[in-house]
């Protein structure tokens, strides 16, 4: 297919304006005639062509916020949002494939790519065999839509080349900082406190420690960048870590909490060495110092954040995690069906919402070997194994001949919020919820370093 130049993109910009216009005047005849169907089908038009002219980076964000605000009760007022979510990912999907047709990028294909494709139709073809072959069909199709969706966003993030800026990595800048003011709305209790502990704007505790590892290692970018900012920006940054810190700990989300010192781990080991090498010992000494001259105080902080008022400390998970992984030895090769769980999806009919037509599964390399068995879970482990593996030996390879790139903080922070976020799915069944903010921000995230690591690197001479 021909790729259109750059500059021809320069001429179709008053498009999305016009049609905007025309598209609206259409709709506002068929609403007053009363007819829902065909004004229903012209908003999806009206979407797919403003998304496939429209900047890709403006859609990352109007997804990010859009997934996000269904996971805040504040913003989905009764879940009204949710029946909305397969719509969005499938206009992103096929607007970005349009834009791919008009607009060049540097970034290759490479067999991880084909290994998610391998996955989806896995699921796909998990819906012969599925407890409910409908529910595992429409799941597999969306899951599709987000994979192509954010490949495709990756690619024209880095069409020019992997020293390009990251506008990703502003995005999820920019929903730290208002997340961060629903926490504080929530802490000062303008906005509803949760019924247990600390959830901030989200509807449960775990949506926020599953929040915080993937801006975590955003934050520390920004505070080894602040030396060259304003004061009142440096301010701003530093107080936005400080309080993910606190909102973190009173959310006692024991899987964020693994997750964030996972990423900021990572950071900090790839970022400096001395650093990374004096945290460790900081806080080796600081249980030691804890442990045997507060024995109360440490008392006091297992029974809270390990054990949780358990008895020991996966009471609260245990029966999850032995469902989880009994369900996944019932047919370890091939799995039950996509997206769904045995005895509870049997009878759910088409519709928006799936919630109640499941369970909880734990863990999302268990859901998956549950789900499409051990031989379609590894299409979807290469390619995570791959982009990480890649991101270390990048950075090596950076930090050897040309330790100040640009690309060098790219690939290490998105890198971080990837293996952050991967940590916390071990807690969590969402990685392959194509409806949950979590997913969105992964997969993304994934799009963009993948897309980057694919253009090969060059030893500056």
């Amino acid at each position: 297919m021909r790729v259109w130049p750059g500059a021809n993109l320069k001429l179709l910009a008053p498009l999305p304006s016009a049609g905007s216009v025309l598209a609206l005047l259409a709709l506002a005849v068929l609403l007053a005639r009363g007819d829902w169907r065909l004004a229903g089908g012209i908003v999806i038009v009206a979407l797919i062509l403003f998304s496939s002219l429209a900047a890709p980076h403006y859609l990352g964000l109007f997804a990010l916020l859009g997934f996000l605000g269904t996971a805040m009760p504040i913003v989905n007022q009764g879940g009204a949002l949710n029946q909305y979510r397969w719509a969005i990912l499938l206009v992103m999907a096929l607007g970005l494939l349009l834009r791919n047709s008009m607009q060049a990028s540097s970034a290759r294909w490479h067999p991880m790519h084909f290994s998610l494709l391998l996955f989806v139709i896995c699921a796909a073809v998990s819906s012969s065999y599925s407890v409910n072959g409908l529910m595992t069909l429409l799941k597999a199709g969306t899951f599709g839509c987000l994979i192509l969706g954010v490949l495709l966003y990756g690619r024209l993030e880095t069409r020019h080349e992997s020293e390009s800026s990251c506008k990703l990595l502003e995005h999820l800048y920019w929903c730290a900082g208002l997340v961060g003011l629903g926490c504080v709305l929530a802490r000062v209790g303008v906005l509803p406190a949760g019924p247990t502990f600390f959830q901030g704007p989200f509807g449960n505790p775990n949506s926020l420690g599953a929040f915080i590892p993937f801006i975590a290692p955003v934050l520390l970018l920004k505070l080894a960048q602040s030396s060259e900012k304003a004061p009142a920006i440096r301010a701003l940054n530093v107080a936005l870590t400080i309080g993910f810190l606190v909102f973190l700990i009173l959310s006692r989300s024991r899987g964020g909490i693994v997750a964030t010192i996972v990423a900021c781990g990572w950071w900090l080991y790839f970022s400096s060495r001395k650093v990374f090498a004096w945290f460790v010992v900081g806080v080796l000494l600081a249980v030691v110092i804890l442990l045997a001259y507060f024995p109360a105080y440490s008392e006091s902080l297992n029974r809270v954040y390990v054990q949780k008022g358990s008895t020991y400390v996966l009471q609260s998970r245990g029966k999850l995690l032995q469902a989880s992984w009994d369900a996944a030895m019932e047919s370890p090769v091939i799995g039950v069906g996509f997206g769904v769980a045995k005895g509870y999806s049997e009878d759910w009919q088409f519709g928006f919402e799936s919630g109640k037509a499941g369970r909880e599964k734990m863990n999302s390399l268990l859901a998956a070997v549950e789900e499409v068995g051990i031989v379609g879970s590894v299409f979807l482990v290469f390619p995570l194994a791959w982009v990480l593996v890649t991101a270390a030996r990048r950075l090596l390879r950076i930090r050897r001949f040309h330790p100040s790139a640009g690309e060098f903080w790219t690939v290490l922070t998105l890198s971080a919020c990837l293996l952050g976020g991967l940590a916390n799915s071990l807690s969590e069944a969402w990685l392959t919820a194509a409806g949950f903010f979590s997913a969105i921000m992964f997969w993304l995230i994934f799009g963009v370093l993948a897309a980057r690591l694919t253009i090969p690197f060059r030893v500056p001479r």
